[in-house]
């Protein structure tokens, strides 16, 4: 739960996110009366690193966070990808009380569009490396 409470806090934080999405920022999935553009996020995975140097106790952990903006047009959502991608990557420091290393971008999924709902998205994922103690 470290590391999505880290990047929910920076996403919440910028006012370039949040003048887009305003407050529509969740965990996975989004509700389903949720109002568009919105974000969601997930965790995908987690990894225990050997640590270098670390307190008696802590441990160097790399955990893999899927965020996604769920956007009403192709535009839209592109610029939420960029302004996600300028809120998150290289982040580092002490964030929303956690110890993080680093962040940096992975891999970005493919665009999708659901004609049905009229919403266009693409997932990318984030790793966050942090000091779990």
């Amino acid at each position: 739960m470290r590391a999505e409470k880290v990047i929910y806090s920076l996403l919440s934080s910028k006012a370039a996110i949040t003048n887009l999405v305003g407050t529509r920022i969740y965990p996975a999935p989004a509700p389903q009366d949720a109002a568009l553009p919105c974000i969601t996020y997930s965790h995908v995975s987690t990894v225990a690193l050997q640590p270098t140097v670390l307190s008696v106790g802590d441990k160097l952990v790399r955990t893999l966070i899927d965020v996604a903006p769920i956007a009403k047009t192709y535009a839209e959502q592109k610029n939420l990808v960029e302004q996600i991608r300028l809120a998150l990557e290289f982040e580092h420091g002490t964030i929303a009380g956690v110890d993080v290393t680093s962040i940096v971008r992975g891999s970005v999924g493919p665009d999708t569009r659901d004609d049905d709902l009229q919403m266009y998205t693409q997932s990318i994922e984030f790793v966050v490396t942090l000091v779990e103690t």
